[in-house]
C-alpha cells in the first residue's frame, strides 16, 4: 500500500496555483517549487474520494488496420487515498470460484489490478525531491494554452525502492506539474506499464484526470502477455458536502410550478395523477442517486444537444409527452441508454463513438419509444430507503434492464418514428454503425456490457434496431472513407472537479489510412490544456466525423 508521508514543513500552505508567483531565478529552484507543489497537492487531495475508472484492451497487430481490441477489461470505483491508494469498486463482485484461476491458465494469461492504475495520479509520494532524483532541462513548450518547463526525471541509484523515470511537464507560473510520461523503475516482472498521466486545472487545483497506459507485451518463460493500451479517467473530487454548502449560499428562489386557487377542484389529484407521480417519483429517486454517487453528470450543454433532437423527433411524430422528456448524461465508459419514466439516460462512452447525429437519433429513439409505450421504471425506487447505501453500492442495487419483450416493442416503435423524422435519409449510416458494433461485440465485450440496463448488442445477435442494418451498406473496415464508429473520447471532454460535461470543438481530419478509423478503440490524451479563468476545449481524440 502506498502511503501518503508529507514533510511536516509543507503544512504551513494550503493553497496551489491561486495567484501567480514571481518567476524562479535558476532551475533549481524551479525545481524545488514543483516538488513542492506536489507534496501540497497530494496533501490537498487526501480527504478527497474521486471516482476511477479504467478501461483495458488488449489488442492484436492487424496489417492494415495496427493495432486492433482482442480482449478488454474495465475497473470502475472510488478511490480513498486516506490511507493509501485504494479502491472501492462499484462493480459486482464475481462469484468466488471464478476469482481463482486454473493454474495453467494462471502462467498464460496477464491480471490487471485497479490499484496499479490508480498509482499513475501521481509520481512518487514519498520521495519525489533532489535528494533522491536527477533533474535535466529540456526545453520550453506550450501544451495547449500552458507554457511549460520540459524536464527529464530519473531516480538516483543510490535512491533505491521503486522510482519514476521519464518526462515531465511544470506550468511556468505557479511550478505545478500538468503532465508526465514514463513509467516506474525497477520492474523486475514487467508489472509497471508506460503510461502518460495529465492533470486538469479546476476546482483550485491541477487535478489528476486523465492517464494514458500502453505495453507491448512480452514474453518471460511460458508467460506471454499480449500488446495493452488503457484509457483512466478520475472526476467527481468536488465532496457531496461542499455541494450542499453551495446549496445553502445560493440566493437563487425557486418558484412552485402550477400554483392554483384552492377553490380550483383540478389543484387536486386524480389517482391516475398520483400514480403518475408515484411512477415519477421512483425515476427521480434513481436519477438522483447516480448523480449523487458520481455516476450521472449534472446538466449541462450536452444534455441540451440531446433534448434538441428528442425535440426533433417528438415534432416530425406528433409526440406529446408531458412531463415533457429530457436526457441525462451517465459520465461512464460502456455502451448504453436507459429511459427512466421521462428522462433517458445515455452513457458518454456511447456519445463518444456515434460517428453522427443520425445514430444518436436512433439511440434516443429507441428509449423515447419505451416512454410512449409506457415502460415505467419499477416504482419500489419510489420509497427512499432502498436507496440508502453507500456508493459503491449502486450498481449492485439499482437495475433498470427491459424484458425482452419489452426491447422487441421499443425497436417495432423506434423504426416508425425514425422513418417520419429528419434523419429517415440518414438510417442506413446508423445500420452500419450496427454492423460495426455487432463484428467488434466479442472482442469487447465490457464495452458494450451495460451497468444498469440491456446491451446494445451481444456476440451472437443484435437486440437493438437490427433491422436497420437490412438497409445498410457492406461493413468495409479497411475502406478509410467508410466511418463506421469513432474511437473512445471522440466527443465529450469532462471537468473532474464539477463533473460537468461539455462538447469538444475539434478541426476535421482528413484520414490517411483505414488504421487511422480505430473504431471503439482506446487512443492516447492528448489535452489543450487551460487555466481554470481561461478554458478551452480538452482534445483526448481527433474528431474524424463525416
Amino acid at each position: 500500500m502506498v502511503q501518503l508521508v508529507l514533510a511536516a514543513s509543507l503544512l504551513a500552505s494550503e493553497f496551489i496555483g491561486h495567484s501567480p508567483a514571481a518567476p524562479a531565478r535558476s532551475f533549481e529552484e524551479a525545481i524545488d517549487r514543483a516538488v513542492t507543489n506536489e507534496r501540497l497537492l497530494i496533501r490537498r487531495l487526501r480527504d478527497k474520494e474521486p471516482v476511477i475508472e479504467t478501461y483495458i484492451q488488449e489488442t492484436k497487430t492487424d496489417s492494415d488496420l495496427g493495432f486492433v481490441p482482442s480482449k478488454d477489461y474495465y475497473f470502475l470505483g472510488r478511490l480513498n487515498m486516506r490511507e493509501g491508494i485504494v479502491d472501492d469498486s462499484y462493480l459486482p463482485t464475481p462469484p468466488k470460484w471464478k476469482e481463482i484461476p486454473h493454474i495453467f491458465t494462471a502462467l498464460l494469461t496477464t491480471k490487471y489490478y485497479p490499484g496499479g492504475f490508480a498509482d499513475e495520479m501521481f509520481l512518487d509520494v514519498d520521495d519525489f525531491d533532489r535528494a533522491h532524483y536527477s533533474f535535466e532541462y529540456v526545453r520550453r513548450e506550450f501544451l495547449g494554452d500552458v507554457r511549460c518547463l520540459v524536464v527529464d526525471a530519473a531516480p538516483l541509484k543510490e535512491a533505491g525502492g521503486r522510482g519514476f523515470v521519464g518526462r515531465i511537464w511544470i506550468e511556468d507560473r505557479d511550478y505545478n506539474i500538468v503532465r508526465f510520461n514514463g513509467s516506474y523503475t525497477p520492474s523486475p516482472s514487467h508489472e509497471f506499464a508506460h503510461f502518460d498521466s495529465w492533470r486538469v486545472n479546476t476546482g483550485g487545483l491541477w487535478l489528476p484526470s486523465y492517464i494514458y497506459a500502453q505495453d507491448e507485451g512480452y514474453r518471460f518463460g511460458p508467460v506471454h502477455t499480449p500488446p495493452m493500451r488503457a484509457q483512466t479517467r478520475l472526476w467527481d473530487y468536488e465532496r457531496a458536502g461542499e455541494k450542499a454548502d453551495q446549496a445553502f449560499t445560493n440566493l437563487t428562489v425557486d418558484i412552485p410550478q402550477g400554483v392554483k386557487d384552492d377553490s380550483d377542484a383540478s389543484a387536486e389529484n386524480s389517482p391516475v395523477q398520483s400514480y403518475r407521480m408515484w411512477e415519477e417519483q421512483a425515476a427521480d429517486n434513481v436519477i438522483d442517486r447516480l448523480e449523487r454517487a458520481g455516476l450521472l453528470a449534472p446538466p449541462g450543454e450536452v444534455d441540451r444537444v440531446l433534448d434538441t433532437v428528442l425535440n426533433n423527433l417528438e415534432v416530425t411524430n406528433n409526440i406529446a409527452v408531458d412531463p415533457a422528456v429530457h436526457a441525462r448524461v451517465l459520465l461512464t465508459t460502456p455502451l448504453e441508454s436507459e429511459a427512466l419514466n421521462h428522462t433517458i439516460l445515455i452513457s458518454r462512452g456511447l456519445i463518444d463513438v456515434l460517428p453522427d447525429e443520425a445514430c444518436l437519433a436512433a439511440v434516443l429513439a429507441h428509449e423515447l419509444a419505451h416512454i410512449v409505450l409506457g415502460h415505467s421504471v419499477n416504482t419500489k425506487y419510489a420509497f427512499e430507503d432502498r436507496l440508502l447505501f453507500d456508493d459503491p453500492a449502486t450498481l449492485k442495487r439499482i437495475a433498470l434492464r427491459r424484458t425482452q419483450q419489452e426491447e422487441q416493442a421499443a425497436d417495432e416503435r423506434a423504426l416508425e418514428i425514425l422513418k417520419k423524422s429528419p434523419y429517415k435519409a440518414n438510417l442506413p449510416k446508423v445500420g452500419l454503425f450496427l454492423r460495426m458494433l455487432s463484428a467488434r461485440s466479442s472482442d469487447v465485450p465490457h464495452l458494450i456490457r451495460p451497468l444498469l440496463g440491456n446491451r446494445m448488442a451481444n456476440t451472437h445477435k443484435d437486440l437493438r434496431l437490427a433491422g436497420l442494418m437490412d438497409v445498410s451498406p457492406e461493413l468495409k473496415i479497411r475502406d478509410k472513407d467508410q466511418i463506421s464508429a469513432l474511437p473512445l473520447g471522440s466527443r465529450i471532454r469532462m471537468d473532474p472537479w464539477s463533473d460537468q460535461l461539455h462538447l469538444m470543438k475539434t478541426m476535421n481530419v482528413v484520414l490517411l489510412t483505414a488504421k487511422e478509423k480505430m473504431p471503439f478503440q482506446v487512443t492516447p490524451f492528448m489535452l489543450h490544456l487551460t487555466r481554470e479563468e481561461k478554458r478551452s476545449p480538452a482534445r483526448p481524440a481527433a474528431n474524424h466525423a463525416n
